[in-house]
């Protein structure tokens, strides 16, 4: 980003932190793709993606005022929304640990809808990567969907980068083992790479 570009992302949070719907309205507009993506990575279904993102939404907004320049509002939006899916999923965790305990509730079958093959392939992709571990997934997702580096993803998650790049690469072993037992995305894997 160049000086006048910051400059004016600048103006931008300083006036939304001040109640500016324009503002507001214009710093959801530079954001909201970029934390949506991330959410529906996090979540375990498009449904907890939605209020997903829309917490991590209310929280920039609310927080917005702390962003003072020093890194880019992208790398700070996404610490936001990374605390933020850690706070929310922890929490249904914990909910969910205790219904388990005390309702189980019956199966649901899920409906397969036709979809084009790259949307096909980028669902079975997300919900392999969702069927991780959320300290794997959170890395990986920082990684190299967001393309972050391996100190700038430490740094998101708050852990050390030697733990960073350990639930890198354990979470990759683990994606590809899950990706090459899916028909559709290991003959898409040996096109890619040919």
């Amino acid at each position: 980003m160049t000086v006048p570009e910051t400059k004016k992302v600048l103006e931008i949070c300083q006036s939304a932190a001040n109640g500016d719907d324009d503002a507001r309205r214009k710093l959801m507009e530079l954001l909201f793709d970029r934390i949506h993506r991330t959410a529906s990575y996090l979540a375990d279904n498009l449904e907890e993606a939605e209020d997903l993102a829309q917490a991590a939404c209310m929280e920039v907004l609310a927080y917005i005022g702390t962003f003072r320049g020093e890194s880019s509002l992208n790398y700070w939006a996404d610490r936001v929304t990374m605390f933020t899916a850690s706070k929310v999923l922890s929490k249904k965790a914990r909910r969910q640990r205790i219904l388990d305990n005390t309702y189980q509730p019956p199966g649901q079958a899920q409906a397969v809808d036709e979809l084009a093959e790259q949307t096909e392939i980028r669902s079975r992709l997300a919900r392999l990567l969702r069927k991780l571990k959320y300290s794997h997934r959170e890395v990986l997702l920082l990684r190299y969907v967001d393309g972050y580096t391996i100190t700038e993803a430490a740094s998101l998650c708050g852990i050390p980068v030697e733990t960073a790049r350990g639930r890198v690469k354990k979470g990759r072993a683990i994606l590809k083992r899950k990706v090459m037992t899916d028909p559709l995305l290991k003959e898409w894997i040996e096109e890619w790479v040919q």
